[in-house]
């Protein structure tokens, strides 16, 4: 089982809004989409780090 940590964060609620009616229609959930961009964003920090490391 996968374990989550619940947290809380500020969003601008007109964009929450709209998130919700564009993405509802896909079935795709905030949390789910939050946990995907963190993981994008993290792989993409760790590709740079490497990259730099390399360079020297």
């Amino acid at each position: 089982m996968l374990a989550v940590k619940t947290v809380n964060i500020t969003v601008d609620p007109d964009d929450l809004e709209e998130f919700y009616r564009l993405a509802s229609k896909k079935g795709i959930k905030f949390s789910t989409w939050v946990q995907v961009k963190m993981k994008e964003f993290i792989e993409e920090e760790k590709m740079i780090e490497e990259w730099r490391r390399e360079r020297s």
